[in-house]
């Protein structure tokens, strides 16, 4: 019975994981990929998105949107955190918002245009009475990510665009039937401007899995301090299946990275690994409690 719960984690993780790099996957293709066969492929994904396990939708690059600056906060909060955090959440910008453990009690991700945003936004924020602190790190160079699509910078969207985009925004597996239907297209037609967005990195349809006390994943953040450049170590940060994300950072940190995992011990192990890695001079760690957003899809209505 614990090898058959074990195998069939491991295949959920494989399905997630696959989602993540490509939302739309058929199940043939998937059951292809994955050396399993069509029906159990099926019955595992579907068993993921109905129970809320996993949700796969649309989301725009950043840069496509003109946000210039992605910011990392960390906030400290004299008094409950969990009222301030979904304070935090209400904010358009913010894209992510988890409670954690540690030195400070919330992380914010945030998405704006400038730094003059950035500032107005932290000026907002430090005006919530119970907040002590706040520090900011912003990402530089390279971002890598579920929804860093690499936006072409020249290609656009229409009404036509924009509609498929927010059904797929609500539903990142709908059919190309009900697309079609819904924006009054033909299903070759709205199959090659879906594909378009896609190539010209408009946008990014992807999974996200609920972790925290009501998912299956446990998460980590990471803080790191590089012996160099950071190049090669975020190089190798990436080809690892259990970070999730990682960036480099101007702030007090040199990068910034996710981890995964499924037990306490994983993690463990996988902290372990890292710390013996000679590109990383210093590490510090938090344990995400509690996601209270992680929304970035929210700019469904964008004119652009």
């Amino acid at each position: 019975m614990f090898h058959e719960q074990l195998a069939s984690s491991s295949l959920d993780s494989r399905i997630v994981q696959a989602l993540q790099r490509d939302g739309r996957i058929g199940y043939q293709e998937l059951a292809r990929t994955l050396g399993a066969s069509r029906a159990t492929v099926a019955d595992h994904m579907n068993r993921l998105l109905t129970n809320g396990a996993v949700r796969v939708f649309a989301a725009y690059d950043p840069s496509f949107l003109g946000q210039e600056v992605i910011a990392h906060l960390s906030i400290r909060v004299n008094g409950a955190s969990l009222p301030v955090a979904k304070q935090i959440a209400r904010r358009p910008e913010a894209v992510l918002v988890t409670c954690i453990s540690g030195a400070w009690n919330l992380v914010a991700e945030v998405r704006v245009g400038n730094l003059r945003e950035l500032d107005e936004l932290l000026s907002t924020l430090r005006c919530i009475p119970t907040i002590e602190a706040i520090d900011s790190v912003l990402y530089s160079g390279e971002l890598s990510g579920v929804f860093i699509s690499r936006y072409d910078g020249v290609s656009t969207v229409d009404e036509i665009d924009r509609h498929l985009i927010s059904l797929l925004q609500e539903d990142g597996r709908a059919s190309y039937t009900r697309l079609a239907d819904t924006v009054g297209l033909s299903i070759p037609a709205a199959r090659a401007r879906i594909q378009r967005l896609l190539s010209t990195g408009i946008i990014r349809i992807a999974a996200v899995e609920l972790r925290g006390g009501g998912g299956r994943l446990l998460s980590l953040g990471l803080g790191l301090t590089l012996v160099d450049d950071g190049g090669e170590t975020l190089a190798q940060l990436r080809a690892r299946d259990w970070i999730e994300f990682a960036t480099p950072c101007v702030g007090r940190y040199d990068a910034v990275a996710t981890m995964v995992g499924h037990s306490p011990r994983e993690l463990l192990a996988q902290l372990d690994l890292l710390r013996e890695m000679p590109g990383i001079r210093r590490l510090e760690s938090w344990h995400h409690l509690e996601l209270i957003k992680e929304d970035y899809s929210r700019q469904a209505q964008v004119s652009v």
